[in-house]
């Protein structure tokens, strides 16, 4: 069943469930006709949570059984006193990066700020990543916006303040991998920090400078652009992703991507010049190859058709020949969604709907799994769940142990390249006995399968 056939499925359930139990109310003599059961909220929150449960059982969706881990906890200790927020996840799902603004992770955590932590499941060992090569925290910390780390999460890439560096979890030296601020003329800092699967090789974006042409409206004075950065070598080059006048178009958004080898690196820009016959005058997603200098359109229908009109967000790489992207309206690529590229043949796939949850959606490493936030109840709470693209099989994540679904908010699932484990955060009060600090956002991992072979 394709994933616009189970929402649809879901959303009838939804009505058909709600109906019922208005009428199990007025049958119990609970006063007033539908329109008085509608308006009361108890009623209504006792129908969605009915609805609920219908809802995972019409569509198919397997219950998350499965091991389930409190990731925020110092070692042996007590859970986080502060939320946290998911970054990402090893290759093998043994490794999960986030970050918290809580002080009782590790010991000599007194900056007050956010840092960046990684929790390897099998040991239970915290390491804060957001430090000088001594061990002496960093002032400004860190957050996940921006951030990645190598598959085996021996380097993580961050910014901090207004620079970009690289750390070794496994020696913790710290390198800056952006210039001396004041260096490159009219640039304000750096920003973001995607690493190549080896971690040799680091791309940021540039900050420029901005001047005020009035009604709140500030202009770059330069094109916002991308820099590589060889962290074996300390060679820096900026990347050919806009046409160097800001007019003409420059690298739009926070999201970019290298390809696991990385040979290519994924981006959005509003530039008309990278590529022969761009004539939509919107922004597209591109494709830049380092080894042989040619661009290529990623942003196009599976017969090279170019779409204007529609905002791209996130690409990043599925592996070296598929590239995946967002779409928040429709377009004449299709309805809005996760779309998956094939570089190699061109075709372009519709992964998930938005209705159905692909605004959040994340890909395992082959693209043969995706890991997605839906709402239910009330229509304000979320919860993860994970499609095989192969089976049909829809798993929901964010349950216990023995499968019983998280009764609050669960939100921004990562998925391990090789689709075994599923990070996420919840302030759901059922996943665990005894319960973490409640309203408390946690991270939790979840086994959701066996391994995947990663395409290459």
């Amino acid at each position: 069943m394709n994933p616009i056939t189970r929402s649809c499925i879901i959303r009838r359930t939804r009505i058909s469930a709600a109906l019922a139990a208005l009428a199990a109310v007025a049958a119990c003599g609970g006063g007033g006709d539908a329109t008085d059961a509608l308006e009361d909220t108890a009623t209504a929150a006792a129908a969605a949570d009915i609805t609920d449960e219908l809802r995972l059982q019409a569509a198919a969706v397997t219950p998350g059984v499965g091991t389930l881990q409190l990731v925020t906890t110092r070692p042996g200790g007590a859970a986080a006193t502060v939320s946290s927020a998911t970054c990402s996840v090893s290759a093998d799902g043994s490794q999960v990066l986030f970050f918290s603004d809580a002080s009782n992770l590790v010991a000599g955590d007194t900056n007050g700020r956010a840092d960046l932590f990684l929790k390897n499941l099998h040991t239970g060992a915290v390491t804060r990543v957001t430090t000088q090569s001594n061990g002496a925290q960093l002032a400004n910390g860190g957050n996940c916006l921006g951030t990645t780390m190598t598959p085996d999460a021996r380097v993580v890439a961050f910014n901090s303040g207004n620079a970009v560096f690289a750390k070794n979890t496994e020696t913790g030296v710290l390198t800056q991998a952006s210039p001396p601020l004041g260096s490159v003329p009219q640039v304000t800092g750096f920003f973001g920090g995607v690493l190549s699967d080896d971690g040799s090789k680091l791309v940021f974006l540039t900050t420029p400078a901005t001047t005020y042409t009035g009604a709140y409206n500030f202009v770059n004075v330069i094109p916002a652009r991308l820099m590589l950065r060889d962290l074996n070598t300390g060679s820096l080059e900026a990347l050919a992703t806009d046409n160097g006048i800001v007019a003409q178009g420059e690298v739009v958004g926070t999201r970019f991507a290298i390809s696991p080898d990385g040979t290519q690196v994924a981006f959005v820009s509003s530039s008309a010049g990278l590529v022969p016959g761009d004539t939509n005058a919107r922004p597209d997603v591109f494709v830049r190859n380092l080894v042989s200098g040619s661009t290529t359109l990623v942003s196009s229908t599976s017969a090279g058709v170019a779409s204007g009109g529609v905002q791209y967000y996130n690409p990043t790489f599925a592996s070296n020949t598929q590239v995946s992207f967002g779409t928040l309206s429709p377009s004449g690529l299709g309805e809005p969604g996760l779309y998956l590229k094939d570089l190699a043949s061109g075709a372009l796939t519709l992964v998930l709907s938005n209705v159905d949850g692909g605004a959040d959606a994340v890909l395992s490493g082959n693209g043969r799994k995706v890991a997605f936030g839906q709402l239910y109840g009330n229509g304000w709470n979320r919860r993860v769940f994970v499609l095989d693209r192969t089976t049909g099989q829809q798993t929901l994540v964010s349950a216990s142990s023995s499968g019983v679904a998280s009764n609050g908010q669960s939100t921004g699932a990562v998925i391990s390249r090789d689709g075994t484990r599923v990070a996420f955060g919840s302030n759901a009060s059922n996943l665990l006995s005894p319960r973490p600090p409640a309203g408390v956002f946690q991270i939790y991992a979840k086994v959701v399968g066996t391994a995947d072979v990663a395409r290459q």
